[in-house]
């Protein structure tokens, strides 16, 4: 008889960049991670889809997509609009349960928490929509001719990655911002590396991703904030 796992337990659970319906994601495991914890609100903070081609979803996608309009029931799903999630996102939204927001804030103990997908801060996207653009289509088809394990694909999205330090310079602004907006912490996804900073008195943490390994995750409760990798 197979012993029972332990169900872990959290108050808000945060995934990023999950790009259903390319090949690289997924959804297998972002389903098993949900249903081993009990938690009180889960924020999709962008990039739940790749593109709006959605005959590229799987049954994977789909069970993952049901499972989250199930728990949606008796739980807080918010979901935090990414560069990728398109003008479909409300119908989906509205098929999960999920609130959208353009970025999304809350209160906890006197402080104030930030969510915002991180592509507002991205110089190079914001400023070469085509260029972007392009790139997308090509990675694109780089993804349906590669292996199996995908090393190619997963080797070029953290080489332009890289090449752009995007990563630091997505949370440089997003502290910036969130001083601004009066928030102590500030999360983002879009850069796909899991990251924690830290400026004066803001916060800043990445979700990372789920179309690469290891892929990441985070969990906060009360004051205390993880970032997960799974």
């Amino acid at each position: 008889m197979k012993e029972k796992k332990e169900t872990k337990k959290t108050h808000t659970l945060i995934i990023s960049d999950l790009h259903l319906g390319s090949a690289v994601s997924q959804p297998g495991k972002i389903l098993k991670l949900l249903q081993s914890y009990s938690f009180r609100k889960l924020i999709l903070l962008g990039d739940v889809f790749d593109n709006m081609d959605f005959r590229n979803l799987t049954k994977e996608c789909w069970d993952l997509l049901n499972y989250i309009g199930k728990i949606s029931k008796d739980k807080k799903v918010r979901w935090v609009m990414g560069n990728h999630d398109g003008e479909l996102i409300h119908v989906f939204g509205s098929l999960i349960d999920a609130r959208i927001h353009e970025s999304y804030s809350w209160h906890y103990k006197h402080k104030k928490y930030l969510a915002i997908h991180g592509h507002q801060f991205d110089r190079f996207l914001v400023d070469n929509a085509f260029l972007s653009y392009l790139a997308t289509v090509i990675y694109d088809f780089v993804q349906r001719i590669d292996s199996d394990e995908k090393k190619f694909s997963h080797f070029l999205k953290r080489k332009s990655k890289g090449w752009l330090r995007l990563s630091e310079k997505v949370a440089h602004s997003a502290l910036h911002y969130g001083k601004k907006q009066g928030a102590s912490y500030v999360f983002c996804g879009h850069t796909h590396r899991a990251l924690e900073k830290k400026n004066h008195d803001v916060i800043y943490y990445n979700s990372g991703c789920w179309t690469d390994l290891p892929c990441s995750y985070i969990t906060i409760d009360e004051n205390k904030i993880k970032i997960w990798e799974y």
